[in-house]
């Protein structure tokens, strides 16, 4: 797809070539806006071209042909300022072509593992650990915007000495003895099991041989033992999809860390690690060392350990994928390193990409699934859209109770996303009701009402919106052009979030997206213009289509009426 941006970055690198005739990298930067729309530093040509940058700057701007802008050099910089009619005609056909998948690419044939969520299947998903699936699937339906094969995997944790403390709750404990659940989900009624178990293990330590024996039997491979195993964490799994689905979230497969013990996956990496000359053996245990930090893969007497499984896990999907992308808590950041160092060593490609985040606390409350301290996800959900509904009747009475309750959802919905996605993985998160469900804040219900405004704009109009009978040259003042500008960008910041997965950064352009389009409606009237009315309805069309393909990829839905 044509995107004008790409487009002029394109034609600026083969300008510059050009001037040169050399086949050359073009480093292109985005400079401050009053300076121009992309920037080359021409301090990287001097070594090469044996000339001060301020000269290459001037060369540059002397001798380049551009059709879509102008250059001027600035010191040892040149910067570039694409053509304003060039910008209005590309974006508004561009958007109307490409309608609510303005943003797409074709697609690079290239197939892609993202794995996400992967919590222990020992109770039910809470607030802290909401962080990663909604970071998984944003940086996923980036992806395939932009054109990749994604497949969301979830790595089921079904064996480990979680699951081992689960699986001997689920066959020492009967259910007279548990509490009442909270909620009538199976899930919620498992996970009584692995609690209790928990709380009499810190006072009954003798348990602890028990689980250890659990564990051995799994990790020899013990059918009886997997199956009990898998069969508590479907049941749990169960409940976690749902929970995921009703935040918008899909998984397209799950693989279970067992099978990798059952098809002797395990036992392979472990032969190739014990021939690795970066591995080493402590009383008979193996284990990789890098900078004298030691991961062990087995144990004493030979069973596996889980990085050993998950070595032999990403061995698989290194097999059936060109790029693998890993949702991880910060907890896990030494692991990480281990994976990529470890595959590295043994020539496994393509290893894992990562990103790590902060964990997310609730009103200042930290979760703990272990203890029983935590706000259920469901329970998130069916706050966020009671919350929202209360917002909404202050506003609206003439909605029927279905559009309420829908559009309710919908706004719910969004502010936890949003409220997530905004914030820099790396950064702590503490979720507050009154932030996340402010109208008038940085907040997804704020970014919904704007497209619901553009559309209720579109439907109070009379006019059919035929752009061939429209004069886009009208479109010049220096609001009008500041939107188009601003929507022309999405593109690029797609591109951006997929080079370096910020996914915060979606969230900050479409704060910027529709603070631009409240600022263009206040100053510029459009069904009430006496001379740009066509124009403008056009313009607030192409607006609604960048906003809505925006909102999907952030996965909020995007209400026509609020």
């Amino acid at each position: 797809m044509d995107y004008i941006f790409d487009k002029f970055e394109d034609e600026i690198k083969k300008g510059v070539r050009r001037v040169f005739d050399l086949d050359i990298d073009i480093p292109i930067e985005i400079p401050d806006e009053e300076r121009g729309d992309y920037a080359i530093p021409c301090f990287v040509f001097s070594k090469l071209l044996k000339k001060s940058p301020h000269e290459i700057a001037e060369i540059i701007t002397n001798n380049i042909e551009l059709e879509l802008g102008s250059a001027q050099s600035s010191g040892p910089y040149v910067n570039f300022k694409i053509d304003d009619r060039e910008l209005v005609k590309n974006t508004i056909e561009k958007c109307l072509e490409y309608e609510d998948s303005f943003g797409s690419y074709p697609s690079k044939d290239e197939k892609m593992i993202l794995e996400h969520t992967s919590a222990n299947p020992n109770g039910p998903l809470h607030v802290g650990r909401a962080r990663n699936p909604i970071i998984g699937d944003t940086l996923a339906r980036v992806y395939e915007k932009m054109g990749y094969d994604v497949e969301r995997q979830y790595f089921v944790n079904d064996i480990g000495r979680q699951m081992a403390i689960f699986a001997w709750g689920s066959i020492n404990i009967e259910e007279r003895d548990l509490p009442e659940p909270e909620r009538n989900k199976i899930d919620y009624r498992m996970v009584r099991y692995y609690q209790k178990a928990n709380s009499q293990l810190e006072e009954e330590p003798k348990i602890e041989d028990e689980v250890r024996d659990i564990i051995h039997a799994m990790e020899k491979g013990d059918k009886q033992t997997l199956n009990l195993f898998k069969d508590n964490a479907d049941k749990v799994l169960k409940g976690v999809t749902d929970s995921l689905k009703r935040l918008n979230i899909t998984l397209d497969s799950f693989k279970n860390e067992s099978d990798f013990v059952v098809d002797g996956s395990v036992d392979d990496i472990v032969d190739q690690m014990d021939k690795n000359k970066r591995c080493g053996k402590e009383d008979g245990a193996l284990f990789f060392e890098k900078d004298e930090k030691r991961t062990f893969l087995t144990r004493a007497d030979g069973t596996n350990l889980y990085p050993a499984r998950d070595l032999a896990y990403h061995k698989w999907k290194a097999e059936r994928a060109g790029r693998l992308l890993n949702i991880l808590g910060e907890d896990h950041k030494l692991h990480g390193h281990f994976l990529k160092d470890a595959l590295e060593s043994i020539d496994i490609t393509p290893v894992p990409d990562f990103v790590f985040y902060s964990f997310v606390s609730f009103e200042g409350e930290e979760m703990s699934t272990r203890k029983g301290k935590y706000v259920t996800l469901d329970d998130l959900m069916d706050t966020a859209h009671n919350k929202a509904k209360k917002e909404i009747l202050k506003r609206r009475d003439d909605f029927s109770s279905d559009e309420i309750e829908r559009i309710s959802e919908q706004v719910g919905i969004g502010a936890i996303r949003f409220n997530i996605i905004k914030i820099q993985p790396e950064k702590p998160i503490d979720f507050r009701w009154e932030e996340a469900l402010n109208f008038r804040g940085d907040t997804a219900p704020f970014i919904q009402y704007t497209y619901a405004r553009s559309c209720g704009i579109l439907e109070r109009s009379d006019i059919d919106l035929d752009p061939d009978q429209v004069d886009m040259s009208k479109i010049d003042e220096p609001g009008e052009m500041k939107l188009i500008k601003t929507m022309a960008k999405f593109p690029h910041i797609l591109k951006t979030v997929r080079d370096n997965n910020v996914p915060h950064r979606l969230a900050k352009y479409a704060l910027e997206l529709a603070s631009e389009f409240n600022q263009f409606y206040r100053d510029h009237p459009v069904i009430q213009s006496k001379n740009k009315k066509t124009e403008r309805l056009l313009l607030v069309k192409a607006y609604s289509y960048v906003l809505k393909s925006l909102l999907d990829t952030l996965g909020l839905e995007a209400p026509e009426s609020m």
